[in-house]
Protein backbone atom coordinates (compact mmCIF):
# COMPACT_ATOMS: atom_id res chain seq x y z
CA UNK A 1 0.00 0.00 0.00
CA UNK A 2 2.85 2.72 0.80
CA UNK A 3 4.03 1.70 -2.53
CA UNK A 4 1.06 2.69 -4.50
CA UNK A 5 0.57 6.09 -2.35
CA UNK A 6 4.21 7.31 -3.39
CA UNK A 7 3.75 6.47 -6.65
CA UNK A 8 0.43 8.10 -6.57
CA UNK A 9 2.23 10.94 -5.27
CA UNK A 10 4.86 10.61 -7.56
CA UNK A 11 2.69 10.75 -10.66
CA UNK A 12 1.02 13.80 -9.22
CA UNK A 13 4.20 15.57 -8.80
CA UNK A 14 5.85 14.70 -11.91
CA UNK A 15 3.19 14.10 -14.10
CA UNK A 16 4.02 10.52 -15.09
CA UNK A 17 1.36 7.66 -14.86
CA UNK A 18 3.34 4.74 -13.27
CA UNK A 19 -0.28 2.73 -12.59
CA UNK A 20 -1.06 3.46 -15.97
CA UNK A 21 -3.63 6.51 -14.92
CA UNK A 22 -3.37 9.22 -17.10
CA UNK A 23 -1.14 12.20 -15.55
CA UNK A 24 -2.50 15.08 -13.91
CA UNK A 25 -1.98 18.34 -15.78
CA UNK A 26 0.90 20.26 -14.07
CA UNK A 27 -0.69 23.84 -12.68
CA UNK A 28 1.66 26.59 -13.86
CA UNK A 29 0.46 29.66 -13.66
CA UNK A 30 -2.56 29.04 -16.74
CA UNK A 31 0.42 29.31 -19.42
CA UNK A 32 0.30 26.68 -22.04
CA UNK A 33 3.03 23.78 -21.72
CA UNK A 34 5.74 23.66 -24.57
CA UNK A 35 5.42 21.86 -27.60
CA UNK A 36 4.37 21.95 -30.55
CA UNK A 37 0.52 24.00 -31.18
CA UNK A 38 -1.86 22.08 -31.64
CA UNK A 39 -3.89 21.25 -34.50
CA UNK A 40 -6.70 23.25 -36.16
CA UNK A 41 -10.11 21.86 -35.68
CA UNK A 42 -11.95 20.56 -38.74
CA UNK A 43 -14.08 23.40 -40.38
CA UNK A 44 -11.75 25.75 -39.05
CA UNK A 45 -10.63 28.69 -41.28
CA UNK A 46 -6.95 28.10 -42.55
CA UNK A 47 -4.42 30.67 -41.64
CA UNK A 48 -3.84 33.88 -43.78
CA UNK A 49 -1.31 33.01 -46.64
CA UNK A 50 0.80 35.90 -46.60
CA UNK A 51 0.48 38.75 -49.29
CA UNK A 52 2.42 38.53 -52.62
CA UNK A 53 0.36 41.53 -54.43
CA UNK A 54 2.37 44.19 -52.09
CA UNK A 55 3.82 46.66 -54.30
CA UNK A 56 7.83 46.60 -55.60
CA UNK A 57 10.01 49.05 -53.82
CA UNK A 58 10.94 51.96 -56.12
CA UNK A 59 14.00 51.91 -57.48
CA UNK A 60 17.37 54.36 -56.86
CA UNK A 61 17.42 56.88 -59.43
CA UNK A 62 19.93 55.36 -62.29
CA UNK A 63 22.41 58.28 -63.52
CA UNK A 64 21.45 60.67 -66.35
CA UNK A 65 24.77 60.83 -68.91
CA UNK A 66 24.32 64.96 -69.59
CA UNK A 67 25.59 66.31 -72.90
CA UNK A 68 26.52 70.05 -72.27
CA UNK A 69 26.82 72.32 -75.10
CA UNK A 70 28.35 76.05 -74.86
CA UNK A 71 26.45 78.15 -77.65
CA UNK A 72 28.57 81.23 -76.01
CA UNK A 73 31.14 83.24 -77.60
CA UNK A 74 33.31 83.41 -74.87
CA UNK A 75 34.43 80.37 -71.91
CA UNK A 76 32.02 79.84 -69.68
CA UNK A 77 32.87 78.96 -65.83
CA UNK A 78 30.29 76.57 -64.58
CA UNK A 79 29.84 74.75 -60.99
CA UNK A 80 28.27 71.16 -60.26
CA UNK A 81 26.82 70.96 -56.78
CA UNK A 82 23.54 72.98 -54.61
CA UNK A 83 25.24 76.60 -53.86
CA UNK A 84 27.91 77.82 -56.13
CA UNK A 85 30.46 79.68 -53.61
CA UNK A 86 29.05 78.59 -49.89
CA UNK A 87 28.40 74.83 -50.83
CA UNK A 88 30.61 72.16 -51.45
CA UNK A 89 30.92 71.29 -55.29
CA UNK A 90 33.10 71.29 -58.25
CA UNK A 91 33.90 74.19 -60.79
CA UNK A 92 34.85 73.62 -64.73
CA UNK A 93 35.10 75.72 -67.91
CA UNK A 94 33.43 75.03 -70.82
CA UNK A 95 35.17 76.51 -73.92
CA UNK A 96 33.45 78.43 -76.50
CA UNK A 97 31.12 76.32 -78.79
CA UNK A 98 31.99 72.77 -77.50
CA UNK A 99 30.28 70.18 -76.00
CA UNK A 100 30.89 67.55 -73.44
CA UNK A 101 29.50 64.98 -71.55
CA UNK A 102 29.10 64.23 -67.93
CA UNK A 103 27.47 61.33 -65.93
CA UNK A 104 25.46 63.13 -63.46
CA UNK A 105 22.50 61.95 -60.84
CA UNK A 106 18.88 63.10 -61.27
CA UNK A 107 18.28 65.98 -58.97
CA UNK A 108 22.20 66.98 -59.68
CA UNK A 109 22.36 70.88 -60.44
CA UNK A 110 24.72 72.50 -62.87
CA UNK A 111 25.16 76.53 -62.46
CA UNK A 112 26.62 79.37 -65.00
CA UNK A 113 28.77 81.49 -62.57
CA UNK A 114 30.88 84.56 -63.08
CA UNK A 115 34.26 85.54 -62.27
CA UNK A 116 33.29 85.96 -58.33
CA UNK A 117 31.64 82.01 -58.24
CA UNK A 118 28.27 83.84 -57.94
CA UNK A 119 25.34 81.64 -59.68
CA UNK A 120 24.03 83.26 -62.39
CA UNK A 121 21.60 80.72 -64.00
CA UNK A 122 21.21 76.75 -62.68
CA UNK A 123 20.37 73.65 -64.65
CA UNK A 124 18.85 71.20 -62.59
CA UNK A 125 18.90 67.14 -64.20
CA UNK A 126 16.14 65.31 -63.97
CA UNK A 127 15.83 61.27 -65.53
CA UNK A 128 15.10 62.69 -69.03
CA UNK A 129 17.71 65.04 -69.12
CA UNK A 130 20.29 64.78 -72.43
CA UNK A 131 20.74 67.86 -73.57
CA UNK A 132 21.72 71.30 -71.18
CA UNK A 133 22.80 73.99 -73.77
CA UNK A 134 24.79 77.72 -72.50
CA UNK A 135 22.53 80.20 -74.63
CA UNK A 136 24.09 82.88 -76.69
CA UNK A 137 24.24 85.67 -74.16
CA UNK A 138 26.78 83.23 -71.89
CA UNK A 139 24.18 83.77 -69.02
CA UNK A 140 21.35 80.81 -68.97
CA UNK A 141 20.50 77.59 -70.50
CA UNK A 142 18.31 76.87 -73.71
CA UNK A 143 19.12 77.13 -77.04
Amino acid sequence: MRYLILASALSLLTGCSLLGLPAQPASNGGSAAPGPAPASAPGAPAPAAPRTDAPAAPSAPSPVSVSLKNDCKETVRLFFGDKPKFGSGTYSTLSSNTRTSKQMMPGDMIWIVDDHDNGLSAFTVSEGSRDATINASCSGWGG
